[in-house]
């Protein structure tokens, strides 16, 4: 037995057929090169946020494990440690006496001696307030902290989301 024939003959794709493959391969293929563009860029912008953060609390332990004061037996406000005196500003360098209330980082998070923004990816800045006591009658032995981290290099768009902000309260031990 011969088989079958069918009216319709075997013929190949035409050009028209094979441009319209390729378009849609190419729209496929550049949206997911996009898709690539913002997942490396979303990769990037974590690993900043999680530096900033890891520099924040390492700032705040440094605070926090400072003696409130540099000597016990005569807790006045001139015995306050250096490192807890009030001043800082989280939006510019300061410096008071002999504590500066900044640091700067390279992208290691290693801190940059001379202390300056020659190659620094990150700087932290922290601000120390005395807290006054209900009615004025002077101050109390407790302190505010608020430390700020921003990575220098990051877009506008990007910066505040970078930033890591920490505010906590210092007390001494006393007694």
């Amino acid at each position: 037995m011969r088989p079958e024939k069918h009216n319709c003959e075997e013929r190949g794709c035409s050009l028209i057929e094979v441009l319209i493959a390729i378009l849609i391969l190419t729209v496929g293929l550049l949206t997911l090169a996009q898709v690539m563009v913002i997942a490396t860029n979303a990769n990037a912008l974590s690993g900043r946020m999680t530096a900033s953060a890891a520099l924040a609390k390492e700032q705040l332990e440094l605070l926090k494990a400072a003696p409130f004061y540099t000597n016990p037996a005569s807790i006045t406000t001139g015995s306050i440690n250096p490192m807890l005196q009030v001043g800082g500003n989280l939006d510019a360098d300061v410096t008071v006496g002999p504590q500066d209330f900044f640091q700067y980082y390279d992208t290691d998070g290693q801190p940059l001696t001379p202390n300056g923004p020659s190659g620094a990816v990150y700087v932290t800045r922290w601000q120390v307030q005395q807290v006054i006591a209900p009615g004025g009658n002077g101050t109390l032995p407790l302190a505010m902290l608020r430390i700020t981290v921003r990575c220098q290099g990051m877009a506008d768009m990007y910066r505040v989301v970078g930033d890591a902000t920490l505010i906590t309260f210092r007390t001494a031990n006393i007694g």
